[in-house]
């Protein structure tokens, strides 16, 4: 793999690439880092939005629908496998549509499914505020309607919410630097730049917010800096996760506030679909080399490329979300439902302060991964096999295709 690569080739493959998510439509009220620190706080078995459901009339054989928004994404392809195959094995019919990132088709296609008989929609938002009258149809018309993972705000009308608690990603992501940068240690000052996802996803706000609550102690002491100053969240956001827009911004702060010779040593960064193009656009600027070291770039969702990269000192964590604890998730729900049981293990979920309810949350476990712990939380678990990480880099493991 050449460890110098052209900015402007890189740039034109980047461009080439669409966005794993983000909102192309109106913006909505998201939440502020006070209202997230209420996600999950409560425990509880009954949710204030409408009720829960507390019988399930299905039978095998009927639909289960499943509302993504993108193929464009391997963490949105490994969620449908995974929901496909469980949903298979417990004697249903899944019924899995892909939005690619268009608010109108989610609608259509949550009504469509209304229509063709669905007893169940599990629903990822692709902009969270713009679901409110569809999930509330399909409520009404009697169907059990799951949020999955990508919190939909504005609404009551979801029964249950499955996820991660994606606060303590950018809690992750925060350690990962500190711990990179040694900065418990008394190390620095460095360098670190900070980027966030679309502001339409609620987990934006969770990881950056978040992860800056835990850096901050580290600015106020002098230990880190942004020399850009951009750590405003709306500073940092990339907007519909595109991917042009990310080398933009980032070439702008590289030429603007490091062409001095003055050495980045972090870059906070949500989403394993930035950190590869992330790491190579810095190869572009002389880093990944002995004289000049890669900076600590966080990630997230363990994309398979991603861990090839950490194994090769390209990028310095990810947080590793397995996706079949989440279809497992659903399907407890459906299965305790059908049953007639109560569903255990719930937690009180507060989207947003800015709408008063609450829904009862399953939140899944999550790990961080760098390259200390690779083998044991990635390979030895199967999650991925060693010939898959350990093998020479592409441009696709880069981003690049």
């Amino acid at each position: 793999m050449k460890r110098f690569v052209c900015i402007a080739t890189a740039a034109a493959m980047i461009c080439s690439l669409a966005a794993c998510s983000g909102n192309s439509g109106g913006q909505t009220p998201a939440p502020t880092t006070a209202a997230v620190a209420e996600a999950g706080t409560a425990a509880g078995t009954e949710a204030e939005a409408g009720g829960q459901a507390e019988k399930l009339d299905i039978k095998p054989g009927d639909i289960i629908g499943v509302s993504l928004t993108s193929r464009g994404s391997e963490r949105w392809v490994r969620d449908s496998e995974s929901l496909e195959k469980a949903i298979t094995e417990a004697g249903y019919t899944p019924l899995i549509q892909y939005n690619e990132q268009n608010t109108s088709t989610q609608v259509s296609q949550i009504q469509n499914m209304v229509l063709a008989g669905a007893k169940v929609i599990i629903v990822c938002p692709y902009d969270n505020g713009s679901l409110s009258a569809a999930l509330k149809e399909a409520r009404e018309a009697g169907v059990l309607v799951i949020n999955y993972d990508l919190a939909v705000v504005g609404t009551g009308d979801a029964d249950y919410f499955v996820g991660y608690n994606n606060r303590e990603v950018g809690v992750m992501q925060a350690n990962a630097i500190i711990e990179g940068l040694g900065l418990d240690e008394g190390k620095g000052p460095f360098n670190i730049e900070m980027f966030a996802g679309s502001l339409n996803e609620a987990n934006c706000y969770y990881y950056f917010n978040y992860a800056m609550d835990v850096l901050k102690p580290y600015f106020d002491s002098g230990q880190l800096v942004c020399r850009s100053g951009e750590t405003d969240i709306e500073k940092c956001t990339i907007i519909d996760w595109d991917l042009a827009k990310l080398t933009a911004k980032l070439d702008a702060r590289m030429t603007a506030y490091y062409s001095d010779g003055a050495h980045l040593d972090a870059v906070l960064v949500p989403s394993d679909y930035f950190s590869g193009p992330v790491s190579i656009l810095l190869q572009g600027y002389g880093y990944g080399t002995e004289e000049r070291p890669m900076p600590v770039i966080t990630g997230n969702d363990c994309y398979e490329s991603v861990c090839k990269l950490i194994a090769n000192d390209m990028v310095y964590m990810t947080v590793l979300k397995d996706t079949t604890l989440l279809s497992d998730a659903c399907m407890e729900i459906i299965t305790s439902l059908a049953e007639g049981k109560p569903v255990e293990g719930t937690e009180k979920y507060k989207p947003s302060e800015d709408y008063d309810f609450e829904l009862n949350a399953v939140f899944v476990e999550m790990f961080a991964v760098n390259k200390e712990n690779l083998q044991e939380r990635v390979i030895d678990t199967g999650f991925y096999t060693a010939d898959q990480i350990y093998k020479e880099l592409t441009d696709e493991d880069y981003g690049l295709k």
